[in-house]
């Protein structure tokens, strides 16, 4: 393999045409300079230099490479100058991911108002699985995680946002009379019920924690994988359903379904986000990490 170091003294003594003056430019010895392009010329096993008078100029093989050098040498210049300039600005990409509920309740929102404020600031979100975003942060394609605790990864720094409450949502019809201080797990298999997905986790975990047990069966009327939707459902009158607290309360049918009340609230675990212990020290994660740390209840 080919060093940098080769291609910058071969560039080098190119360009003075000397040996001694490649030297000098680089501030090392002159026998350096010699044994540099020796061994790469012993590696690639092509001839780049020949005399002529008293300068030394590049072969056909030693131009190609000089221009192949050149250009890299270059580009590699231009790199490291923007992440420099990157690490101490608010400028180059911020790339988040989260689950969907997430994403669409509260994360966009914010990212969006966020990424107003920095003209030179590219900001990404990822809305999907954790298992694929998981995926995505510790082959460092994304800078941060906002995932609850059982799902987070093994890599990286871990920072407490907020603990996500399920709430019970039922329709304002007349027909749905539900009593909250009777409400007992006999009366979920006669409720009519709205699902997310087949496994409804939220609904699974609410009932074990507010009666101890999952009802044996259910009178379930309709099965979707979003809680918006849910929700126009119950406005509807299809039935009742358990969704993120922090869903129905930027959704437009906040006021237009019944709750259970607090009483009935239930957590769904605490949520941290995840970021790269490397590259906290560049500006536009810290700011990020502490924009979003700073947010107030954001899954309330």
């Amino acid at each position: 393999m080919i060093e940098t170091s080769q291609l910058q003294t071969l560039v080098a003594v190119a360009r003075a045409k000397s040996f001694s003056k490649a030297a000098e430019d680089l501030s090392v010895t002159q026998s350096a300079i010699s044994q540099s392009i020796k061994n790469l010329e012993n590696k690639i096993e092509v001839k780049l230099f020949k005399r002529s008078g008293k300068k030394v100029v590049l072969t056909p093989e030693g131009e190609k490479l000089f221009q192949l050098a050149s250009n890299f040498l270059g580009s590699l210049g231009d790199t490291l100058e923007e992440i420099q300039h990157d690490k101490e600005n608010m400028s180059g990409r911020v790339r988040i991911g989260t689950l969907t509920g997430v994403g669409k309740s509260w994360l966009a929102h914010e990212m969006l108002e966020y990424a107003k404020k920095w003209d030179d600031l590219t900001v990404q979100i990822t809305l999907g699985f954790q298992e694929d975003l998981v995926r995505a942060f510790e082959n460092y394609r994304l800078d941060f995680l906002i995932l609850p605790e059982e799902s987070l990864p093994s890599i990286g720094e871990k920072v407490f946002l907020s603990e996500e409450l399920s709430t019970v949502v039922y329709p304002m019809d007349a027909k749905f009379d539900i009593d909250p201080e009777n409400l007992t797990i006999e009366d979920l298999s006669t409720i009519p019920t709205i699902l997310f997905e087949q496994e409804d986790h939220l609904l699974q975990k609410w009932c074990r924690e507010t009666f101890g047990k999952y009802p044996k069966k259910l009178n379930i009327r309709y099965t979707i994988n979003s809680h918006g939707n849910m929700l126009q459902a119950v406005q509807q009158g299809m039935g009742m359903a358990v969704v993120p607290k922090h869903v129905l309360n930027r959704s437009y049918f906040k006021d237009k379904v019944n709750t259970l009340g607090e009483k009935y609230e239930v957590s769904n675990g605490k949520f941290f986000i995840v970021y790269h212990k490397d590259s906290e020290e560049l500006l536009r994660v810290k700011t990020t990490l502490d924009m979003l740390v700073g947010c107030e209840n954001p899954l309330s």
